[in-house]
């Protein structure tokens, strides 16, 4: 299972961390989410607001793992 959240307007550089900016600045969405299950299975979704993409990803987080137990 594998949790993503990506800013599209920002990338960080390797050597200083420093925040540049994509060549999608300034263009909705800004953020994406994915998720992996166990079987390989990709979801992807993007999002206005970092919060949305948070919440989404933990509710899909949260059912893949429930469905899991029964």
């Amino acid at each position: 299972m594998s949790i993503h959240l990506e800013d599209r307007w920002f990338r960080r550089s390797r050597p200083t961390s420093e925040r540049i900016r994509t060549a999608r600045y300034g263009q909705a969405p800004r953020y994406r989410a994915h998720f992996t299950d166990g079987n390989g299975t990709r979801r992807t979704k993007a999002f206005h607001q970092r919060r949305d993409a948070e919440r989404w990803l933990v509710k899909t987080e949260v059912a893949h793992l429930l469905k899991g137990r029964v």
